[in-house]
């Protein structure tokens, strides 16, 4: 009987523990899982993309969203209220996939069926992956927080490190200095201030430890009748048919513009000419969508110009925001009439450019000196 009845005790002890820390986890959400963020009580730090991302899609209020990958994650919502006239939050997904991506967007739009804005990179590598690609190398994806499982919460309600690094800390803040809010999406996922920009940190990223030299290839690699079925097959569920299922949304889909760097990448691999025809089949498949609105801009003194980037695919901010206002104007849209004359200017100048010529480029003392060149153009459009 005395041990029953210890076995019972302990047993309602740890329920009782379970039950307590389960609540305290709920009612301060710092996933913001279950409800939205207690801006009045807790200072809710978003820095952790993929398991808050699902919590501020399903629960914030908005008519307007910015997502994507790391192309994304330097865009400034307050910008993008300011110029579309919206409420705009932003959830980007650093390296995901196309269906990742999609699957988020999905989400957007059933719980917020009026949204008015998307604004959504396409990044050029993606096309060619499968249509249920996800990456699988970005650590422990915190699918529990994603499903209608209600008995996976567990992972979360119970977490160690949500329990000690999260909630006791937001308690601890919010008590003894009076620290309560949350991160603005201006500076959600916001990288600038970590990195330099310019000629060295874009070739140092490219080419490692080894020399800095661009070299030419014969450009033999061609698309296949199979890579065609799986560039339709990824474009079609993961690009359009959202698109034609909310025709009162509109779809700002963007080309990234990288670097030149990047091109010459492509170019000394034999690969350019067959990334073009990926786009170019791609692109036709999307170009006929009437609330797709799609952009790629052959602005070379932009991409030809590395002091607009910290490596050879990532641009600063002030390329966000210049993209913003480009697409508002509807500057560098891409239709039937000319999404191929873009793609085949694109090729030719990134076929016969000097790659060796960004070796001697010279870096700005200043990185925002490109960001006030862009501003200046704006300011001069307006």
């Amino acid at each position: 009987m005395k041990n029953k009845t210890w076995l019972l005790i302990f047993s309602v002890v740890v329920l009782v523990c379970v039950v307590v820390i389960s609540s305290l986890t709920v009612y301060v959400d710092p996933y913001m899982h279950y409800h939205k963020p207690l801006i009045n009580k807790f200072y809710y730090e978003l820095d952790n993309q993929r398991s808050q991302n699902n919590g501020i899609i399903k629960h914030f209020d908005y008519d307007a969203v910015i997502t994507g990958t790391s192309m994304t994650e330097t865009f400034k919502t307050s910008e993008m209220d300011e110029i579309f006239g919206c409420n705009a939050i932003k959830v980007p997904f650093s390296g995901a996939s196309f269906k990742e991506i999609n699957d988020n967007l999905e989400l957007a739009l059933k719980t917020h069926p009026n949204i008015k804005y998307v604004i959504r990179s396409l990044d050029r590598y993606g096309f060619l992956a499968g249509k249920n690609a996800m990456r699988d190398d970005l650590g422990d994806y915190p699918t529990y927080l994603y499903d209608n499982n209600p008995f996976n919460d567990i992972e979360y309600l119970l977490n160690r490190d949500v329990l000690y690094n999260r909630i006791y800390n937001m308690a601890v803040d919010a008590k003894y200095q009076g620290k309560v809010g949350i991160t603005s999406f201006d500076e959600y996922s916001n990288w600038m201030k970590h990195y330099k920009f310019g000629k060295d940190a874009v070739l140092r990223a490219l080419f490692e430890d080894r020399e800095y030299k661009f070299y030419d290839a014969e450009q033999t690699e061609t698309l296949s009748d199979e890579e065609r079925e799986t560039i339709r097959e990824t474009v079609v569920q993961n690009i359009t048919a959202l698109a034609d299922l909310y025709p009162n949304t509109q779809f700002y889909y963007f080309l990234p513009p990288y670097s030149a760097a990047y091109w010459g990448s492509l170019r000394q691999r034999g690969e350019l000419k067959k990334q073009i025809e990926i786009e170019e089949y791609a692109l036709s498949l999307i170009v006929s969508h009437k609330n797709i609105h799609l952009f790629g801009w052959n602005r070379f003194d932009i991409t030809d110009n590395l002091n607009n980037y910290k490596d050879f695919t990532h641009y600063g901010e002030w390329v966000n925001s210049w993209m913003l206002y480009q697409m508002h104007q509807d500057i560098g849209r891409l239709d039937e009439s000319n999404y191929q004359t873009y793609l085949k200017e694109l090729y030719n100048h990134y076929m016969d450019f000097d790659y060796n010529s960004l070796i001697t480029q010279t870096d700005n003392e200043d990185d925002f000196e490109s960001a006030r060149e862009l501003e200046k153009e704006i300011s001069n459009n307006r």
